[in-house]
């Protein structure tokens, strides 16, 4: 698990320990001791972990207190992870803090990296809510991206998945680079899994804390949250101008706190996007990654802003442009980045969105790889689907079969899709149906099917995709299930699109 960040995380130095081991922080401690601890710790921040090992192994023989052995413990674990012994140190770090009555924060932050690196996600996660308790604020010391991985990784087990995101979302925890619709994201998975469990009132706080439009909106069409309807629509305001109003401040205030973050930056294209101020929005970004040597430069991270970037300029019907920045991003070296191979996926799905079906199967082929999960599989496969039968080859597309059928971890949304383009409405409309009745799923399949989203507009680059999906919702069956868990938006309260 998380193989690519043992180098860097396991690196802190060790100045606090250095601290606890001097002979002045050590009531009754001979000098001998305390004087072996201290050039320990000096041998494994100057990179001889060995050498300090050597000096605490039997200095860890010696020690007869729990307190001397955690002491000794929680130095022999930074040096047995600078050696690639991950699991002795992980092993050694959990003795240091159950010994430590006050653990500090550098040990904390080396138990939550090695449990988390060495795939114990329950004791990472269970670290995470133990340094917010102790103090909310040390969660700043920890590795964000790590966090992040943790998160991503229960996502599979709700209850844990739930128990983590309360536990950021009550210390407040916010990482440098967070966007305002982050920040959202971890409040609505907490808001949801308070709605599933009958603590609405719980969760009007974190309500009154989301920012995106889109998220006030998609929780003003769930009919859980149906107590709050009018709370939510007041904060929409007409056309939804209140929220974006707010979303669009939220987001230049994250920027001017750092004017030369490219996420940022992207926060506020994304605010003006979901504003329906499009030009805007390009304008803020156009000129990011606009060469190979800006490109080669951006994190993993960072790179997701030219996927909005390619968004926004098929919207403006500039296609062929937004196509070639979605392949200069999949033409980066794989090594290091992991999301080049969406990449190729949302390439090929803007291509045969937009009718360029000669170039997607070319497409298709491109992004085929071992590395592909199922779900990344079945994605490509609807891809192949849609772009056979759209342009004409619909008994090549019925050769193939469709993605897996519906199952609650699957690509619903892509083998609804892929039945779409065969013309099977009535398999369309079961997926569908099944997607609004899963809480998991719900909340997207209800905002796709919103009449701002779906109404036909000129040179929209998805209009056979649209043009489904209000058949779809047209239909009896499905109309019943849309209305038994939500509504469409008053249209007074609706952004324009």
């Amino acid at each position: 698990m998380m193989q690519r960040f043992k180098p860097i995380f396991l690196l802190a130095p060790l100045a606090a320990l250095l601290i606890a081991a001097a002979p002045s922080a050590m009531p009754g401690a001979t000098p001998d001791r305390a004087d072996r601890l201290a050039q320990a710790a000096a041998l494994v921040d100057n990179g001889k972990p060995a050498e300090a090992l050597a000096i605490l192994d039997p200095l860890l023989a010696e020690s007869d207190l729990p307190a001397d052995k955690g002491q000794v413990e929680g130095l022999r674990s930074f040096a047995l992870a600078r050696t690639g012994k991950f699991a002795e140190a992980r092993a050694a770090i959990e003795l240091a803090v159950d010994s430590a009555l006050n653990p500090t924060p550098l040990l904390l932050r080396q138990l939550f990296v090695l449990r988390a690196i060495t795939g114990d996600v329950n004791g990472a996660a269970q670290t995470l809510q133990l340094v917010a308790e102790s103090n909310p604020k040390w969660l700043a010391e920890l590795p964000h991206e790590l966090i992040a991985d943790v998160q991503r990784t229960t996502a599979s087990d709700e209850q844990r998945s739930f128990d983590l995101a309360y536990t950021l979302v009550a210390a407040g925890y916010s990482p440098p680079d967070e966007t305002v619709s982050d920040g959202d994201a971890l409040r609505l998975a907490v808001i949801a899994g308070l709605a599933k469990r009958d603590r609405l009132e719980d969760a009007k706080p974190i309500i009154a804390a989301l920012i995106n439009t889109a998220n006030i909106a998609r929780l003003a069409i769930d009919r859980r949250y149906q107590s709050l309807w009018p709370t939510l629509e007041a904060r929409l305001g007409p056309s939804a101008d209140t929220a974006d109003a707010a979303f669009i401040a939220a987001a230049e205030q994250k920027l001017a706190a750092r004017p030369q973050s490219i996420v940022a930056r992207a926060g506020v294209a994304e605010a003006l996007n979901i504003a329906s101020k499009e030009p805007e929005a390009l304008e803020r970004i156009k000129d990011i990654g606009a060469t190979p040597e800006a490109l080669a430069k951006m994190t993993n991270r960072e790179l997701w802003t030219m996927n909005l970037k390619a968004a926004l300029l098929s919207d403006a019907g500039r296609t062929d442009e937004a196509l070639a920045v979605l392949d200069a991003v999949a033409g980066l070296p794989a090594e290091g980045r992991p999301n080049t191979l969406a990449f190729r996926l949302i390439a090929a799905d803007m291509a045969e969105e937009a009718g360029r079906h000669a170039g997607v199967l070319a497409r298709v082929v491109a992004a085929e790889s071992s590395d592909l999960n199922d779900y990344g599989k079945q994605a490509l496969a609807g891809i192949r689907m849609c772009a056979l039968a759209r342009s004409g080859k619909m008994a090549e597309a019925q050769k193939i079969a469709p993605p897996a059928g519906w199952t609650k971890e699957g690509n619903n949304r892509a083998l609804q899709a892929a039945f779409s383009c065969l013309g099977r409405l009535d398999a369309a409309a079961a997926v569908l149906i099944k997607r609004l009745d899963d809480e998991s799923s719900r909340d997207d399949a209800l905002f796709e099917l919103q009449p701002f989203l779906i109404n036909d507009r000129p040179n929209a680059p998805d209009k056979l995709t649209k043009a489904v999906l209000r058949a779809l919702k047209a239909r009896p069956d499905v109309k019943a299930a849309f209305l038994k868990h939500g509504r469409d938006l008053p249209a007074a309260i609706a952004p324009p699109r």
